[in-house]
C-alpha cells in the first residue's frame, strides 16, 4: 500500500520552533546594556506585593502565558506565609511544573545577577525552577543555512558597518 505525503506542511504548534532552536530570539537592543536580559523568548520573573507572590513566565511576543500567585486557594492553604521565602521557593515549583505541563523547558532569569545575589526570595524562587526541570538558559539559535536547509539558495552576507558608514546616510 503506497502512502501520500503533503505537498506542503503545516506547523501546527509554533512553539516547537522554539524548543528545536530555530526561533530566533528578537533582535535590536544590541547598544543596550541590558540586553541579554531584553532579547528572551521566555523570561521568569516573581513579583513582589503587599499580601502576596507573583511568579510569570513572559514570551517575547505573546506576554505572559503562564502564572502563579501565592494567593491562589489551594496554594494558599499549603503555605505557613503567602511572602515569605518558603512562599517563594514553591512558587517556582509549580511555575516549573506548569511550564513542563504545556511544553515549556527553557527560559531566562529575569533579574540581574545582582538582584538575585541579594534577595533570598529571588534566589529560592530560580532554585525551585531549576529543581522543578526547567533550565535557566535558552539554547542557542540555529542559524538559516544551506546545511539545514537544502532549498535555501543564497548566502547571507554579514555587513559591519563603520563610523563613516552611519555618518553618510
Amino acid at each position: 500500500m503506497s502512502k501520500k505525503f503533503l505537498a506542503r506542511f503545516i506547523n501546527r504548534n509554533p512553539r516547537n520552533l522554539e524548543m528545536m532552536g530555530l526561533q530566533p530570539k528578537p533582535l535590536g537592543y544590541g547598544l543596550e546594556v541590558d540586553r541579554h536580559r531584553r532579547s528572551f523568548i521566555y523570561k521568569a520573573l516573581l513579583l513582589h506585593h503587599r499580601t502576596y507572590l507573583e511568579a510569570q513566565l513572559i514570551h517575547y511576543k505573546d506576554g505572559v502565558v503562564l502564572q502563579a500567585l501565592s494567593n491562589e486557594k489551594s496554594v494558599e492553604a499549603q503555605l505557613y506565609s503567602k511572602t515569605d521565602t518558603c512562599a517563594a521557593m514553591n512558587l517556582g515549583r509549580i511555575l516549573a511544573l506548569r511550564c513542563l505541563m504545556s511544553g515549556i523547558h527553557f527560559a531566562i532569569v529575569g533579574n540581574s545577577e545582582e538582584e538575585v545575589g541579594r534577595s533570598t526570595h529571588l534566589a529560592e524562587f530560580y532554585k525551585g525552577l531549576e529543581e522543578g526541570g526547567v533550565t535557566l538558559k535558552e539554547p542557542d539559535h540555529i542559524e538559516h543555512s544551506y546545511e539545514n536547509d537544502r532549498q535555501f539558495t543564497y548566502d547571507r552576507i554579514d555587513i559591519h558597518h563603520n563610523k563613516q558608514d552611519k555618518t553618510d546616510e
